[in-house]
């Protein structure tokens, strides 16, 4: 795990940490935990094909349990997705910012591989990022 809670990881190690991962992403996932109508990310993507579906299934940084009403979006990696996340101020605010969110909101972000496995997670209200080094030979956490 890059950081247990998002105050000790600053937007440019957030935005190095996805810039690291991009030489292997094959597909980008955004969970939206309170739904995605009229969120901005999509008005910023919408030239962009998504897959939408609702309700998560555990996996890929997803643990034990399912979240029925959580919308997610899959995308295959375009590098506009990852321009557009640093203009919404990454994924967690500094630690000296007094907001609870990023202009992202509490979107859970997904970096999977071509082979659909996890390269890194973010858990957006606790502030934290996944890695494959944080799972057991189950991928599930340490």
């Amino acid at each position: 795990m890059v950081s247990g809670y998002g105050k000790y990881i600053s937007r440019a190690a957030q935005s190095e940490w996805m810039h690291s991962l991009r030489p292997n992403t094959a597909h980008i996932e955004f969970a939206f935990n309170n739904g995605d109508d009229g969120h901005p990310l999509l008005a910023a993507l919408a030239h962009l094909n998504s897959i939408r579906t609702v309700g998560v299934e555990s996996g890929n940084g997803y643990y034990f349990r399912p979240r029925p009403t959580v919308v997610k979006r899959r995308f295959v990696y375009d590098r506009e997705i990852i321009r557009a996340i640093d203009r919404f101020g990454c994924f967690f605010p500094e630690s000296a910012s007094s907001e609870q969110w990023t202009e992202l909101g509490d979107v859970d972000v997904v970096f999977l591989d071509k082979w659909g496995r996890m390269l890194g997670a973010t858990v957006t209200h606790e502030g934290m990022i996944i890695t494959p080094d944080d799972e057991d030979e189950n991928r599930l956490p340490r």
